[in-house]
């Protein structure tokens, strides 16, 4: 009788002469007892080590607590440049203190308002603070708009 025997070490077979029988629970020629296939066999076959677990765990959690921080910091940072926080830290200004409401008279241009305004100063400086007080675009006024026209100093 040929007795094929497998070496453990090189996976080859090899054949030759009859071997004694082997005495139940050890290891003969040709078992796989002992090996890491039967030692293992309640264990998976992946196993992370601490480098493993640090890039699966660790890495997506500290990136997702840079992300974090960031959105916090844009938070922080728009809502101090917002403009509404700008145009809130200034009272309203009365216009009653540096102007008066006038309305507008037909055949008027902001050359006559603006001379029986203020005498006594450059009509085109008047003119101008006329333009900037009322937000005009043009110096086209229309009779019966309303004007606020700056006082005599």
């Amino acid at each position: 009788m040929t007795v094929i025997a497998m070496n453990a070490g090189t996976g080859r077979t090899r054949a030759g002469a009859p071997q004694a029988a082997v005495p139940s629970g050890t290891a003969g020629p040709g078992s796989c007892a002992g090996t890491a296939a039967t030692q293992g066999a309640g264990r998976s076959g992946l196993e992370l080590t601490r480098r493993g677990r640090f890039i699966l765990l660790g890495l997506p959690a500290l990136l997702t607590a840079a992300l974090v921080l960031l959105a916090l910091c844009a938070l922080a940072a728009g809502s101090l440049a917002s403009p509404a926080q700008a145009s809130a830290a200034h009272e309203p200004i009365d216009m009653a203190d540096y102007a008066v409401s006038v309305t507008v008279l037909q055949g008027e241009s902001l050359w006559s308002i603006a001379s029986a305004a203020d005498p006594s100063r450059d009509v085109r400086d008047v003119v101008s603070e006329i333009v900037v007080l009322n937000d005009l675009g043009s110096g086209i006024v229309q009779a019966g708009q309303r004007l606020y026209v700056p006082i005599q100093r």
